[in-house]
C-alpha cells in the first residue's frame, strides 16, 4: 500500500529485540490493585491454613509384616506362591484394607481389646468413634518390601502407640481366625450350582433336539446353506423372466395411446405373412398371368373396340379380385396375430401369478426356517456356555476338596512406640511462609500480566505494530485526554500535509469507542484555525454521538443535510472557546441514512469557500461499513489508537482493513500515552517518546 504518509520527521529506525522489557514499576502502577488483591487472596486463605496446620503434630507408627506364601496344598508337597509383583501387590492392598475394618476396630474403643485405651471423646457413641479412628487410622505398603505400615497422628503423643498396637494385635487374631475358608458352605454352594447346571443343560439339549426333528438336520452352524434361500433366489430369477415375457406380451398388444401404433405393427406382419403364404403367391400369380394375357390382345384395338372394351372389363374384374383376396387374406392373418399374442399374454401372467404363489410359500416356510434354525444356534451357544460353567464347577469343587486355605503368615514387624517430638507444626514459620509468598504473588502477578499484555502503550511500540511511521501522541490527563501543547504540535504537522489532501478531508477514526477519536478532531479544529487553516469538525457517528458538537442550540445535522431538509449554514454550530465550527450527525440517524444523497464530498465542494479543510469524526473503523466508505471516498485517514487498550493483532487488522480501503494519505496518533515521572523528578520528553 502507498500511502503519502503524516509525520513529525523522517520514519524511525526498526524496532530491534525479542520484545517488551520487563517493567517492574511500570507494571505494579499499572495493576497494583491487581497485585493487592492477590495478596488478599493469599492472607485470606494461607492465614487460617498455617493456623491450623501449625498446631504440633505427634505421630506413632508400627509395621507389620505379610508373608506371600500361603500352606501346602494337599495334592502337592510344593508350597504355593504367589508368582508375580503385582499379585502381591494387590494382596497387600487387600489387607491394608482389612486392618482398619469395622469389626477390628471396634473393640479398641470399647476397651475390650488387649492394651486398648479407650479413643473416643466424652459421650461419644461407639459408631462415631470407631468410624473416626478407621478415618485416622494411615495404613500403607512399604514399596519393595513385604512390610505394611499403620500410623496414627494427634495432637498429644500419650496414648497413639498404645492404640496403634492394639489395633495390629486384634488384627493378627482376627487374621488367624480367618486363616481357613469356610469350605464346606462353599462347596455345598458349589454343588447345587452343578446340580442346577446340570439340569439346565438337560432341558436345553431336550429343546434343541426338537427343533433338529422339525427341520430334519442335526448341524447347526453358520457355514450351512438354506436350501429355501436357494429355492428363493430361482424363483426370483424365473419370475422376473415371466413378468418380462407378460410386458412384452402387453406391449405387444397395446394399450391406450399406443394401439394405433401396434396396430399398425400387426398389418405389417400379417402382410408380411401373405406376401410369404404359397397359396396366395400362386393364387395372385394365375390372375396376374390371366391380367398380362389380356393385356397383349388388347394392344393395337381402338378404344371403341368391342374386343378390347370386352378384354378391360376382365382386366378390372382380375384387379379387383386381386385386392379382394390380398385383403382377406390380410385380415384373416392380423386376427390371428391378435389371438396367439392374446394366447401369451394370458400364459405368461398365469406362469407370473404362480410364481408369486409360490414366492410366497417359499418365503414362508424360509422364515419358519430361519427362526427354528437361529433357536437352536442359540441354544447351542447357550449349551456351550453351561457346559463351560459345569466344568469350572466341578473343577473348583475338586480343588476346594484339596485345598488348604490361608490368608498368609502375618506377624507384628515393629511395635509402636511413643513418640518424642512432634513431626509437623509451627505455626510462626508457616506465617512468615505465607507472607512471603503473598508478597511474590503481589509482585509477579502484576509483571506477568503486564508482560503478556499485547496492547500498544508508546509510540515505538504503535510504529511496529502498523510498520509505519507515526504521525504523533497524546499523553493521559487526569482533567481531559488530549494535551494543548501535543494537540497543536500535530496541528502543525497537519498543516503541513493539508495540500496533500486531494478531497480537501480528512478521516479521523478509531479502534473501538472511548479512544479519543472526537477530542482530537476538536482539538485540532480548534488548533488549526488558529494557525490560520479555516477547519470545519463534521461528526459522522450515529452510534455514539458527542454532545460537545451541540451548541445548545437546536440546529439540524448532517444526516439532515444530506436529506436535503437543512441548509449548510443552519447545520454549523460557531466556533466557540476551545470548540471549532462544527456539525453534528444529526437526532434519529442512523448508518443508513448518512450513506444516501451526494455524501460529504458534496458538503465538502459547499463548503469550501468558507473552510480550508473538514474534519471528518467517524465511527470506529471496525465493524462500520460507512466509516469504510468514507475513507475510500476521502481518500486520506487519521487513525487513533488508544496506548493500554489497542493490541497488536487489531491494530495489524485494521492495517489490512485500510490496505483494502487504499486511501492515498495515512497517518496515526496513539493517544493517552502513560508519563513517566524519572530520576530526577521531571517527566519523559514527550519527543524522545515519540521516537523511542
Amino acid at each position: 500500500m502507498n500511502h503519502d504518509l503524516i509525520q513529525a520527521g523522517p520514519p524511525a529506525e526498526p524496532p530491534t529485540g525479542s520484545g517488551r522489557a520487563i517493567d517492574i514499576k511500570g507494571a505494579l502502577r499499572r495493576h497494583w490493585y491487581k497485585g493487592l488483591i492477590v495478596f488478599c487472596l493469599v492472607l485470606a486463605v494461607g492465614v487460617p491454613f498455617a493456623w491450623k496446620k501449625g498446631t504440633s503434630v505427634y505421630r506413632a507408627e508400627g509395621v507389620i509384616y505379610v508373608s506371600p506364601h500361603n500352606l501346602r496344598n494337599l495334592d502337592s508337597d510344593e508350597e504355593q506362591q504367589i508368582q508375580s509383583n503385582n499379585q502381591f501387590r494387590e494382596y497387600m492392598d487387600q489387607q491394608a484394607h482389612t486392618i482398619n475394618r469395622y469389626d477390628i476396630v471396634l473393640p479398641i474403643v470399647q476397651g475390650t481389646a488387649a492394651g486398648a485405651v479407650y479413643f473416643r471423646n466424652k459421650g461419644e457413641s461407639d459408631r462415631s468413634a470407631t468410624d473416626r479412628l478407621r478415618g485416622a487410622l494411615e495404613i500403607a505398603s512399604v514399596p519393595d518390601t513385604y512390610q505394611m505400615t499403620v500410623a496414627l497422628e494427634g495432637k498429644k503423643a500419650q496414648g497413639l502407640a498404645e492404640v496403634v498396637n492394639a489395633v495390629m494385635e486384634n488384627y493378627i487374631q482376627v487374621a488367624r481366625k480367618e486363616m481357613f475358608y469356610d469350605s464346606d458352605s462353599r462347596l455345598k454352594l458349589l454343588d447345587e450350582e452343578r446340580s442346577h447346571l446340570a439340569d439346565q443343560i438337560a432341558a436345553t439339549s431336550a429343546q434343541r433336539d426338537q427343533i433338529a426333528e422339525r427341520l430334519g438336520t442335526t448341524l447347526f452352524s453358520g457355514g450351512v446353506i438354506n436350501n429355501y434361500e436357494k429355492a428363493a433366489g430361482d424363483n426370483m430369477t424365473a419370475l422376473m423372466d415371466a413378468r418380462r415375457q407378460r410386458l412384452t406380451a402387453q406391449a405387444a398388444l397395446g394399450e391406450g395411446s399406443a394401439a394405433p401404433d401396434v396396430e399398425k405393427g400387426v398389418l405389417s406382419e400379417a402382410s408380411d405373412l401373405v406376401d410369404r403364404d404359397p397359396a396366395i403367391t400362386a393364387y395372385r400369380s394365375s390372375l396376374s398371368s390371366r391380367r398380362a394375357e389380356l393385356m397383349i390382345r388388347i394392344q393395337g384395338l381402338s378404344a371403341t373396340h368391342p374386343g378390347r372394351i370386352a378384354a378391360e372389363k376382365d382386366i378390372a374384374a382380375i384387379d379387383a379380385e386381386l385386392d379382394r383376396a390380398t385383403s382377406a387374406a390380410k385380415k384373416l392373418q392380423a386376427v390371428k396375430l391378435r389371438d396367439s399374442r392374446q394366447g401369451k399374454l394370458a400364459q405368461s401372467a398365469d406362469l407370473e401369478n404362480h410364481l408369486n404363489q409360490e414366492a410366497k410359500e417359499i418365503q414362508s416356510r424360509a422364515s419358519a426356517y430361519m427362526k427354528d434354525y437361529e433357536e437352536a444356534m442359540g441354544l447351542g451357544e447357550e449349551l456351550e456356555r453351561l457346559r463351560k460353567r459345569l466344568t469350572a464347577a466341578e473343577d473348583r469343587i475338586s480343588s476346594l476338596e484339596l485345598e488348604v486355605k490361608s490368608p498368609g503368615s502375618v506377624r507384628i514387624f515393629s511395635p509402636a512406640m511413643t513418640p518424642q517430638i512432634p513431626t509437623s507444626g509451627g505455626r510462626k514459620k508457616l506465617l512468615m511462609m505465607v507472607m512471603l509468598a503473598g508478597m511474590v504473588l503481589a509482585l509477579g502477578v502484576p509483571v506477568g500480566i503486564d508482560y503478556m499484555d499485547s496492547s500498544v502503550r508508546s509510540a515505538s511500540e504503535l510504529e511496529a505494530a502498523l510498520g509505519l511511521p507515526v504521525t504523533g501522541w497524546l499523553p493521559l490527563n487526569e482533567r481531559r485526554h488530549g494535551s494543548r501543547t501535543e494537540i497543536v504540535r500535530l496541528a502543525v504537522v497537519l498543516r503541513r500535509h493539508v495540500a496533500e489532501l486531494s478531497s480537501g478531508a480528512l478521516v479521523i477514526s478509531s479502534l473501538r469507542h472511548g479512544s479519543g477519536s472526537s477530542t482530537i478532531s476538536l482539538g485540532l479544529g480548534t488548533a488549526l484555525n488558529q494557525l490560520g487553516v479555516r477547519t470545519l469538525v463534521v461528526e459522522v457517528n450515529s452510534r455514539t454521538p458527542d454532545a460537545r458538537y451541540s451548541d445548545g442550540i437546536p440546529r439540524p445535522g448532517y444526516a439532515q443535510w444530506l436529506a436535503g431538509t437543512a441548509a449548510l449554514d443552519e447545520c454549523i454550530a460557531p466556533a466557540l472557546g476551545h470548540l471549532p465550527a462544527r456539525i453534528t450527525t444529526g437526532e434519529g440517524a442512523n448508518d443508513m441514512d448518512l450513506m444516501v444523497g451526494s455524501g460529504m464530498r458534496g458538503l465538502i465542494e459547499e463548503a469550501a469557500k468558507d473552510f480550508d479543510l473538514v474534519l471528518v469524526d467517524a465511527a470506529p473503523v471496525k465493524g462500520s461499513l460507512l466509516t469504510e466508505e468514507l475513507i475510500r471516498d476521502l481518500d486520506a485517514v487519521l487513525l487513533v489508537s488508544e496506548a493500554n487498550v489497542d493490541t497488536k493483532k487489531d491494530l495489524k487488522a485494521m492495517m489490512k482493513t485500510i490496505e483494502r480501503l487504499h486511501p492515498r494519505t495515512f497517518g496515526a496518533v496513539i493517544n493517552k500515552v502513560e508519563l513517566v515521572r524519572r530520576k530526577n523528578g521531571k517527566k519523559n520528553d514527550p519527543a524522545a517518546l515519540l521516537s523511542a
